[in-house]
């Protein structure tokens, strides 16, 4: 592919062979706003920086802001790029108390969990810390931020200039270039998607297959059930037959199918 060829975007069963899809990509906050969506990826967080696709994003900064909304919290991180960006976490709800207590429960094991999130996210993180984010780009409300998955304090500047300099080597090395792949890499991989969808196919039907087996036993089971004598005797209707002619013993034995 010459300079002047737009890049290719290659289907989503090639993502995998992609050195940005299943990595924890360092980027800068502008170049998380800066990811692009393209048609046919709607709707999946799936975003690309030129033909890359970009799915986990791990960026480094000033926490500025720390906001409450119900069931989820936010960091405002400042990278000094120019742009800040949200990442926000689901934070459990708190355990109610019962009613009547004068005093909360006492749950220690309850408690630690609010505090916490269901991520890996230390409680006492808070503005002015400089903090490692990780995880996934996600749009809200039309807008990209990181929904996170893991959270670390950044302990010293020394730390923080060695996380500028992965950036700087992973644009420079991955992202600054378009990906290529060879023709017979996206054969590979079609056929590859394609026998992983038949063996997905054929699970369904035999899923289908063996619930609809069980249902048939189950059903088996309850009319065996059903023609038991007890079960018979429950659910027959009195006998409006005449005694005419037959002791009340015999009768009693006609009542039982006997």
């Amino acid at each position: 592919m010459t300079s002047a060829e737009s890049p290719v975007f290659y289907p989503q069963y090639c993502f995998y062979l992609s050195p940005t899809f299943n990595k924890w990509c360092p980027l800068r906050a502008t170049d998380i706003h800066d990811l692009a969506s393209h048609p046919g990826f709607e709707g999946q967080d799936v975003f690309f920086s030129l033909n890359h696709p970009v799915i986990w994003g791990r960026v480094v900064g000033v926490v500025v802001a720390v906001d409450e909304f119900h069931g989820r919290r936010v960091y405002t991180v400042d990278d000094s790029t120019g742009q800040c960006i949200e990442c926000s976490v689901e934070v459990p709800k708190p355990p109610k108390t019962r009613a009547g207590d004068e005093e909360p429960v006492r749950n220690p094991a309850a408690a630690d969990a609010a505090q916490s999130t269901a991520s890996d996210v230390p409680a006492d993180i808070d503005v002015g810390m400089v903090v490692d984010v990780k995880g996934r780009v996600k749009l809200f409300r039309d807008r990209k931020q990181i929904k996170i998955l893991k959270v670390q304090r950044v302990g010293s500047t020394e730390r923080e200039v060695q996380f500028w300099n992965k950036i700087r080597d992973f644009r420079r090395d991955v992202l600054c270039r378009p990906w290529v792949l060879d023709r017979r890499d996206v054969r590979r991989a079609k056929k590859q998607h394609l026998a992983d969808v038949d063996a997905e196919e054929r699970r369904k039907i035999r899923k289908k297959r063996d619930d609809v087996l069980r249902r048939e036993d189950a059903n088996r089971r309850l009319n065996k059930a059903g023609r038991h004598p007890t079960v018979e005797l429950a659910n027959r209707e009195p006998s409006t037959k005449s005694m005419g002619g037959k002791g009340h013993g015999d009768d009693q034995f006609d009542a039982l199918g006997l």
